[in-house]
């Protein structure tokens, strides 16, 4: 069985059902998958699998010529196919409600929700604050919606720090108020995109005020203008913001050595924070990333960049990779 596309393909993103496939031997070809933005991407990367859609297996993809061909027998009369594993706009919505639910021993809610504003297609940016410590700490996921394995970081980071029963998350949350984004970009989300939102902004370059744009607006990037508010009316100690890579198979930190006002503290912050990741997970490490900007270098319209810059902290990007890190 051949399944063969020439839908347009502006970015590294699929997710598709095939039905009355079981025991076919069928090819899934992608012929125009060349003219998307990151053909390199490609390489190396085999599509995910499931038949429920909670379990997703990689299955055998090739990437030649410009055509990438997804081949395998599946298992059952239904299967979706996708570049990750999906993190849909319902499971989003469910990891609010479990946050929202989570209560410590004495039965206290754990979590406080604020919405900061609404989308250009009128969906809620929400913001999760946990804890009650001085330190301010800020984690964000998806400005690019497309890199789902961020959400599904940020479930298990809001799993374990909302675990009542742990004697870690407990001290944390008494030394520090947290401020989480789980999704940064829900209209992207929805529409499909892998970098965009509703108007074709890339979020990731929207921070201001040098770059491409300058400051975020409400008309072209009202995720950002009120997040960057909220932030500003809190101030921050420590900011993540947390995404994909395409091309590399590695898990990595984006440092912000470029930015004006990069000191010999923040350089000292940012070793020890790397030498705690490297502590507490085995597939972090040191030697594939992007490398670090030149003095005086970094793009202050990047989020990471631009929040080290004006609150003087540690900042950083996270990045995990669509391809298999073992």
């Amino acid at each position: 069985m051949h399944c063969i596309t020439n839908a347009p393909i502006v970015f590294l993103r699929y997710y598709f059902k095939a039905a009355n496939v079981e025991g076919a031997k069928c090819s899934f070809k992608i012929t125009n998958a060349g003219d998307c933005s990151y053909p390199n991407g490609w390489y190396g990367n085999w599509a995910v699998a499931s038949y429920d859609r909670i379990s997703w297996n990689r299955v055998p993809t090739n990437y030649n010529d410009g055509v990438l061909d997804i081949q395998f027998v599946p298992k059952a009369p239904v299967v979706w196919i996708a570049y990750f594993a999906p993190f849909t706009y319902e499971q989003h919505q469910a990891l609010i409600a479990r946050s929202m639910l989570a209560k410590d021993f004495k039965g206290q809610k754990l979590a406080k929700l604020e919405v900061l504003g609404s989308t250009l297609d009128g969906r809620d940016v929400e913001l999760l604050t946990i804890g009650s410590g001085e330190r301010k700490l800020w984690f964000i996921a998806r400005q690019h919606p497309g890199e789902t394995m961020a959400e599904w970081w940020m479930q298990g980071f809001l799993a374990r720090l909302l675990d009542p029963a742990d004697s870690l998350a407990t001290k944390l949350r008494s030394q520090a108020t947290f401020y989480v984004i789980p999704n940064m970009n829900p209209d992207g989300s929805i529409r499909g995109h892998l970098r965009t939102n509703a108007c074709g902004a890339n979020l990731n370059r929207e921070w201001g005020p040098t770059g491409e744009h300058l400051a975020p607006t409400m008309e072209r990037s009202p995720e950002v203008f009120n997040t960057l508010r909220k932030l500003d009316s809190t101030g921050c100690d420590l900011f993540v913001d947390v995404h994909g890579d395409e091309e590399l198979p590695h898990i990595f930190l984006a440092g912000e050595m470029g930015v004006p006002n990069w000191s010999d503290r923040l350089a000292e912050l940012y070793r020890l924070f790397v030498e705690a990741q490297l502590k507490a997970d085995p597939s972090f490490q040191l030697d594939h990333g992007y490398g670090n900007d030149k003095e005086n270098d970094a793009n202050l319209a990047i989020c990471a960049a631009q929040i080290a810059n004006r609150f003087d902290c540690l900042s950083t990007t996270l990045e995990m990779p669509y391809k298999d890190a073992f």
